[in-house]
């Protein structure tokens, strides 16, 4: 069967397989985003399901005494009349798709998905995938009773977990996946994770006098979606990686394989290949010696490349001069690591001499502003008092301020001083009550029923946004969208649409009051219909309202306003020609998801992308530094500035097209 994928997708998804055969349960998928990672994921499925009916009915037609097309055992032949419905060698003559097959665990498939795109993800499951041969199965509140699993699914998918006490006086527990349940996928979230696996496939194991109760899923195939979001090293260890540690331990005997683990991720890692400890101790093998062809694949072998990669960084902040060799070694290395687990590719890339993507044109415009010279005086405290508490914080630490500002605790600090690059205003008096962050947005909202006008913000909002650089741009671009006719390819109807991706949560809500007040105010705005993701939002009230704003015509939503930290990842947002991203997010890999919700494979529009900075501000300029990793420790760091052109050329990848530098004076 076939999900529709590029001749590169299929490759990919035949890469990653072939990495089981050559003795690794599994791989990294980390296309660049907005290659098709999540159809990728599909075609592994479908890929896994033919390589496994293959087999299965070679061994049913070997058993029957009726006349069958399969080649006999033994038979030297190199094709078969099956060749073609399964898309690939068949299992009766080929010796790869044997070991393929007889390396593919039994049971169910598991996917792990971030919860705000899972609905859509399950969405484009059931559109992609063969429901006849396919169960498609959601774990988590938004699911609705036919995608729950069924208590007789539950039973029949249940392990047989036996236990043992060793000569130590530990406790082993071996599994056996029941057979022929590899037809089930089943989507979870890792906050939901807990619930499937304990909750609703809990197994009463008797171990000795007592009964333990253990986790009775043991699946086939899993695959982790976004996987970075939740193997971060800071965070501790997360529900997802304790469980597949746990079903690493209890594959232990001949009869029960480890399952296959997928990694996906559009940057695998952000900041330090440690960032992929984790998943690489999950893959390597303890039976590996020099000699395998998988050696390179082990947390010893990516301890080494991480101790290169720090002496390096270490020696560029300290301004010392890189000797080349030592860069060289240390690319070669982390190469060979990458290339026996990993499929990447970038949007750049080529296959068989065509370009991998056909996307739309592309125009990227970085547009910077200068300090509100009336609100300075203002500015100028906010940028002092904020300077206090990094540096006490700092203190605290037993560090430098330059240094504790390249780590995610000065995230926090900085929160009111970034957001007073959109919303000057609130270094005022009139934003001196409020705290801005996460906590205090989601307790308004839910005080007003998720009314944005109807918090303690929106009387406020007129001197939040006075004489901001910034907002007096939108409704430019608004007016820009709205008056925008052109064809789109495929749709009856020429309107277009706009998201605008905010850094901040507090953000996307202060500009979803301003629009509604700019709309009421200006005649040109009149067909505004803008629409909000709300930290507030349930998981299905996001769907909703993502679904509106994916409905073509005039009559639907037109802009969506989007905190990058709900919209950021795992989004198809193609119907979108303009995009404007209010200020660098705290990471230059968000920005980058941000630029690929609309501009990605799909995408059959011309798309605009603009980047709003303010380097005036201290705390954008500090994040601009962290993008470069290095630190700022120029004395006048915490000085209002003007901007400066050509600062931002790094902030746009390459193929996204010629980024135009503007200054608003």
């Amino acid at each position: 069967m076939s999900v529709g994928l590029f001749d590169y997708q299929y490759m990919g998804v035949y890469k990653l397989l072939g990495l089981a055969y050559e003795g690794l349960s599994g791989g990294f998928l980390a296309d660049e985003q907005g290659l098709g990672k999540t159809q990728e994921m599909f075609g592994l499925v479908a890929a896994a399901h033919n390589i496994r009916q293959s087999k299965s009915e070679v061994i049913v037609a070997r058993k029957s005494k009726k006349p069958s097309r399969h080649n006999a055992p033994g038979n030297t032949a190199n094709r078969c009349p099956m060749d073609a419905r399964y898309g690939l060698a068949c299992y009766c003559y080929s010796q790869k798709t044997q070991k393929l097959a007889d390396a593919m665990p039994e049971g169910p498939i598991v996917v792990i998905v971030p919860a705000r795109s899972c609905a859509q993800i399950l969405r484009e499951a059931k559109a992609k995938l063969d429901l006849n041969t396919f169960k498609v199965r959601m774990h988590h509140e938004t699911a609705t009773k036919e995608d729950k699993l069924t208590p007789a699914e539950i039973r029949s998918m249940t392990a047989t977990i036996s236990a043992r006490t060793a000569a130590d006086g530990t406790v082993e527990y071996h599994y056996q996946a029941s057979p022929g349940l590899s037809d089930f996928i089943i989507f979870t979230t890792p906050e939901s994770l807990a619930g499937l696996t304990n909750g609703l496939f809990g197994v009463n194991v008797k171990v000795g006098g007592e009964t333990k109760k253990r986790d009775g899923l043991m699946p086939g195939i899993v695959m982790l979606d976004e996987f970075h979001e939740y193997f971060q090293p800071a965070t501790g260890k997360s529900r997802p990686l304790a469980w597949l540690e746990h079903l690493k331990r209890s594959c232990r005997g001949p009869n029960q394989a480890t399952p296959l683990l997928y990694f996906v991720s559009g940057t695998p890692f952000n900041d330090s290949p440690s960032n992929i400890r984790s998943a690489v101790s999950l893959l390597e093998r303890e039976a590996w010696d020099e000699t395998h062809r998988m050696a390179t694949v082990t947390t010893a072998n990516l301890a080494r490349i991480t101790e290169a990669f720090e002496s390096l960084c270490k020696a560029q902040s300290e301004g010392l001069e890189l000797i080349r060799e030592d860069i060289v070694d240390y690319r070669k290395a982390l190469d060979g690591l990458l290339q026996r687990c990993m499929v990447r590719r970038l949007g750049t890339d080529s296959f068989c001499s065509q370009p991998l993507t056909s996307l739309g044109p592309l125009s990227v415009k970085i547009v910077d502003h200068t300090v509100p010279a009336p609100l300075s005086a203002d500015l100028r405290a906010l940028a002092a008092t904020t300077a206090e508490l990094i540096t006490a914080e700092a203190a605290s630490r037993s560090t430098t301020a330059a240094r504790f500002l390249r780590s995610d605790h000065a995230q926090p600090l900085l929160l009111k001083l970034r957001l007073a690059s959109t919303f000057p205003g609130i270094a005022t008096a009139a934003g001196a009550t409020f705290t801005f962050t996460t906590e205090e947005v989601t307790n308004f909202l839910r005080s007003a029923d998720n009314n944005p006008l109807q918090t303690p913000y929106a009387p406020l909002i007129a001197p939040f946004s006075s004489h901001s650089p910034k907002l007096s741009r939108l409704p430019a671009t608004i007016t820009a969208m709205l008056g925008d006719r052109t064809p789109i390819p495929g749709s009856p109807s020429p309107a277009k649409k706009l998201i605008i991706f905010t850094p901040l949560d507090v953000e996307a809500v202060l500009l979803h009051i301003y629009l509604h007040r700019r709309k009421a105010a200006l005649r040109s705005l009149k067909d505004l219909k803008p629409i909000s993701l709300l930290p507030s939002h349930t998981p299905a009230e996001r769907q909703s309202v993502i679904d509106k704003f994916l409905t073509p015509g005039n009559a639907p939503p037109n802009v969506l306003i989007a905190p990058i930290s709900l919209a950021g990842t795992g989004l198809n947002l193609q119907a979108a020609k303009y995009s404007v991203l209010m200020g660098p997010a705290w990471t230059k890999r968000e920005n980058q998801q941000a630029y690929y919700r609309v501009h990605r494979v799909g995408q059959r529009q011309a798309a605009n992308l603009s980047l709003l900075t303010a380097r005036w501000n201290p705390a954008e300029r500090v994040i601009l530094a962290r993008y470069e990793g290095r630190e700022v420790e120029d004395e006048g760091m915490w000085e209002l500035e003007g901007g400066h052109e050509g600062e931002g050329k790094g902030l746009v990848e390459r193929h996204q097209g010629r980024a135009e530098q503007e200054i608003d004076d």
